[in-house]
């Protein structure tokens, strides 16, 4: 498999805090990993060998509850990590780990990602900052969707941070294309309803929907909406 050519991770400031030789090392143990839409990079329990890191695409990362349904926890992007904690505990994966796009990864060796953090301080304190905004991150995201408010303030809620982290292109649409049923896991709802809001603000003009892909047309209207 080949290698990765440049180091992209921006929750650990790209490796900065690394010298040279230790990134080429870091760089000659590492490999590109292409991960289809909708494939499964590693499942809950599952102990992992490798630090992931998101060079293109997006992520997610899910739980199945003990009737086997999934709850969406968090969307993952460019630059970010998947697998640290499991990899620094030695504990199996508390979450799956899914591709929502065609997504390419950059995959470091474990080995030598623990062996920089047993030598190298400032190493160290970037992973400790990265697990820092993930509490951070985890927090926001509760705030925006386990707020006491209702699934339609919650879906608007949902478009409009999906927008901002993720983007959108010039006519609107969303860079991210997020099935209907995963909406539904992450509003604890069904997808039924899920398309019936969509049709309402379809209907309210502040969305337009073509062969399932999401175009924003008024985020002020998807804002009142909250």
């Amino acid at each position: 498999m080949k290698k990765c050519d440049t180091i992209r991770v921006k929750q650990l400031n790209d490796f900065k805090s690394l010298s040279e030789a230790a990134r080429q090392k870091m760089l000659n143990a590492s490999e590109t990993l292409f991960l289809p839409k909708g494939s499964v990079l590693f499942k809950e329990n599952q102990h992992l060998n490798k630090l992931y890191c998101i060079r293109e695409g997006a992520c997610k990362f899910s739980k199945l509850d003990h009737s086997g349904q999934e709850h969406i926890l968090r969307f993952l992007g460019k630059g970010e990590l998947m697998g640290k904690r499991a990899m620094v505990t030695n504990n199996g994966a508390k979450v799956s780990a899914t591709a929502l796009t065609d997504t390419k990864l950059c995959c470091f060796d474990k080995n030598e990602v623990l062996e920089n953090l047993r030598t190298n301080a400032d190493f160290c304190n970037d992973l400790l900052s990265a697990f820092v905004e993930d509490a951070n991150t985890n927090e926001h995201t509760r705030i925006i969707f386990c707020v006491h408010k209702g699934i339609k303030q919650r879906l608007a809620r949902l478009l409009l941070y999906l927008t901002d982290k993720f983007g959108q292109h010039t006519n609107g649409k969303m860079r991210i294309r997020l099935k209907r049923e995963d909406m539904a896991a992450v509003l604890g709802t069904s997808q039924e309803y899920i398309i019936n809001l969509l049709a309402r603000f379809r209907n309210a003009g502040f969305i337009k929907v073509e062969r399932s892909e999401i175009f924003i047309l008024s985020k002020e209207g998807l804002q009142k909406s909250i």
